[in-house]
């Protein structure tokens, strides 16, 4: 049997829902990139490439942290002048009959 698979793409955002392997988002924008020697560290405390006071430095870290967490994967694909490409995979949370139901 097919898994149940369900994809919603908006001019940003993509939610790619698949039962046998959780759920995929995918984030592109069309900012000015992400250097090469930038991205190891991008997902670090503080690391910004902001002037002081424009930014913390704690999104992609807070980010990663929450993907982790839960068992996920966050992938990035950018080069100066392209954009970025964030995917974050989550794994399906199981059987939520019970307690554990949303509803």
């Amino acid at each position: 049997m097919e898994p149940a698979r369900l994809r919603l793409a908006l001019p940003d955002v993509t939610f790619d829902l698949a039962t046998d392997r959780g759920v995929r988002v995918e984030f592109e924008d069309t900012g000015p990139g992400i250097a090469p020697e930038h991205r190891d560290r991008i997902f670090d405390p503080f690391f910004t490439t902001k002037e002081v006071g424009m930014g913390t430095g704690l999104g992609l870290s807070i980010t990663y942290g929450i993907v982790k967490e839960h068992g996920g994967q966050i992938a990035v694909a950018s080069g100066p002048g392209e954009g970025a490409h964030f995917e974050l995979t989550l794994p399906a949370a199981g059987d939520l009959s019970g307690e554990d139901a949303l509803l």
